[in-house]
């Protein structure tokens, strides 16, 4: 219950960091392979490693799609 609680209250925090120039560009290119944002590679890659070291639970899911607005609130299709 308490990782169901976690997840639900998880968002994407805004950050900022300095980095080589050469690593934001492989950066992109690795993302470009993947064909997804820089934002997605990296969180996806570091989610699973944070996974595999222990520090984020076994269970726990990335967070989906947030662009859109709040999805939770299950508006029916009839009221589009």
């Amino acid at each position: 219950m308490q990782v169901l609680l976690l997840f639900m209250s998880r968002k994407r925090k805004p950050v900022s960091f300095r980095i080589d120039e050469l690593v934001v560009e492989t950066l992109a290119k690795l993302a470009r392979e993947e064909n997804t944002s820089v934002n997605r590679y990296i969180e996806t890659h570091f989610f699973r490693l944070g996974k595999e070291r222990g520090f984020i639970p076994p269970d726990a899911q990335l967070i989906g799609e947030t662009r859109g607005g709040d999805t939770t609130k299950g508006i029916n299709s009839d009221e589009i």
